[in-house]
């Protein structure tokens, strides 16, 4: 097992649930890297920040992930910060070997270093500088879009053209105008049926 490079992570946890998109309900484990490359205006939902983050070699990781994974539901969730910024082929490869599926959620700027089972892309880009673009020909599994303010119909119609796939979920921006934005995505999804709303299940039954 390739043990040279060293992964910043920010945390490991589980066993808990996916809370979000096509496979919400599901046992799995959680992997959360530590660092981002863009700086969202709302309020993130994650601490992603490098302070208080730790080091791991890929053994170390699977290790974790395999204690973590006490009912063997051998699905672990890659995230952030921004996964793609770290994830590599090597590291794929050790937790792919140690059983697991691994689904990966991205903000859709970077090609992805490594092989994943499942890609969900979450782009921003209203807060996006401008050295950073979305990147073309993901292997995007599904598509959540967190409705805010700057997000209405032709936006999502946009982005249907922009990424073809099966699964396409409007979210609303869980801040200070939940409810607002709840009852504008609810409004979207009902207008642009291939759409399904997503709510983040984990917050509303409170599992990590």
């Amino acid at each position: 097992m390739p043990e040279d490079r060293r992964y910043l992570v920010k945390e490991m946890f589980g066993p808990t649930l996916q809370g979000e998109g096509a496979h919400a309900g599901r046992p799995c484990v959680f992997l959360r890297f530590a660092a981002c490359n863009l700086d969202c205006k709302w309020p993130c939902d994650t601490d992603f920040s490098v302070e208080g983050a730790v080091r791991y070699d890929a053994g170390e990781i699977v290790a974790r992930l395999l204690e973590l994974d006490v009912h063997q539901s051998r699905m672990v969730v890659v995230t952030g910060g921004e996964p793609t910024l770290q994830w590599d082929q090597p590291l794929s490869d050790a937790v792919h070997a140690a059983g697991f599926r691994i689904h990966m959620e991205s903000n859709g700027t970077r090609a992805l270093g490594g092989s994943v089972d499942w890609l969900t892309v979450s782009p921003k880009p209203q807060f996006h500088p401008t050295s950073i673009t979305l990147a073309n020909d993901l292997p995007l599994s599904e598509l959540k879009v967190v409705v805010d303010d700057t997000v209405d119909a032709g936006v999502l119609d946009r982005y249907v053209q922009k990424y073809p796939c099966e699964n396409y979920f409007a979210q609303p921006c869980m801040n200070d105008e939940y409810a607002r934005h709840l009852a504008r995505t609810i409004e979207l999804v009902q207008s642009r049926p291939r759409w399904r709303l997503s709510v983040q299940l984990h917050k509303v039954i409170g599992v990590p």
